[in-house]
């Protein structure tokens, strides 16, 4: 998958056009989810509610999230992710 067109290929072009319309918005997720972040750890779920987005939409941003060393899964004392409702729980870096 390439990190400018978030499709590959082989995917059918409705997804290359989703793609390329990721970009207009993808950022301002992101920013909605770091605000989100910034009051405390929440789920993928929680974070939803927060931002005003669905689960999805906020499940596509966290790892670019994490990527860019801005949100991480927050961690037991054991080093187990900590999971609450079925969902990781993350916190901002």
């Amino acid at each position: 998958m390439s990190t400018t067109t978030r499709a590959r290929r082989r995917d059918p072009q409705t997804s290359h056009t989703a793609a390329r319309n990721a970009t207009f918005f993808a950022d301002s997720h992101k920013g909605r989810i770091m605000a989100a972040l910034k009051e405390g750890p929440r789920s993928s779920h929680g974070l939803a509610v927060m931002a005003g987005l669905t689960v999805v939409q906020t499940d596509r941003r966290l790892p670019e999230l994490q990527i860019a060393g801005l949100a991480d899964v927050l961690k037991d004392a054991r080093g187990n992710d900590v999971i609450v409702g079925g969902y990781r729980v993350w916190v901002a870096v």
